[in-house]
């Protein structure tokens, strides 16, 4: 993209994420082609979001990266005293059990929430519910990153930790596709979201049977 993403969504090149987002959907509701507006225009604005909100997202990942490290050399001071299997039984207790019941209730109810929806997407109470559904999964997707990051994982069950990231980032990216659909009704954003949490929920069955094994050790 030759033009600034900044200049296009005019936008503050210092602005947050939201601020962001609202200039894109403000700018989406004038030139999305079906309110008549130029699809060209439109592709440039949509490139536009999508490399501002993967500046975004890469800058998080950083941050939560520092924040491990930090973690890390905190949990070895303070917990020398535990085997590693305590180590190993209290992350799951800790960490793992509660983001696992987190991604449930974004995951599981995906389907029915869909379903509503598909009865008549123009429906404005149905969009209302389908939204809040989006709104609530995203506080639980801040909340997760939060526990994630408050207890670094032993260094032996380092690349579940790694795969249970996994699925919370295929999770974030299928309800931020759902998200993008509500703007403007393109049917791909739809497909792509419910893709991304189908091959979250099937990371997230895995882990549930990998977990039985680290917790017989």
């Amino acid at each position: 993209m030759s033009k600034d993403p900044y200049q296009i969504l005019k936008v503050h090149p210092r602005a947050k994420l939201e601020e962001i987002k609202k200039a894109y959907i403000k700018l989406v509701k004038i030139h999305h082609p079906d309110k008549g507006g130029n699809s060209d225009i439109m592709l440039e604005i949509n490139s536009a979001w999508e490399i501002l909100k993967q500046q975004h997202k890469d800058l998080n990942l950083h941050k939560i990266s520092n924040s491990k490290i930090y973690n890390k050399h905190e949990y070895k001071k303070e917990t020398r005293k535990y085997s590693e299997s305590e180590d190993i039984k209290n992350w799951f207790k800790n960490i793992y059990i509660p983001i696992d019941k987190l991604l449930g209730q974004i995951i599981n109810p995906l389907g029915s929430k869909i379903r509503d929806l598909s009865a008549d997407p123009y429906d404005q109470i149905l969009m209302d519910s389908f939204c809040s559904y989006l709104e609530k999964s995203k506080i639980k997707i801040t909340n997760i990153k939060k526990i994630y990051t408050s207890f670094a994982s032993p260094s032996i069950i380092r690349d579940f930790s790694l795969d249970l990231y996994y699925c919370l980032s295929h999770v974030e990216d299928g309800i931020n596709e759902l998200e993008r659909y509500t703007f403007g009704y393109v049917d791909n954003y739809l497909h792509d979201g419910k893709a991304m949490i189908a091959i979250a929920k099937k990371k997230r069955k895995l882990l549930q049977n990998n977990k039985k094994e680290w917790l017989f050790l």
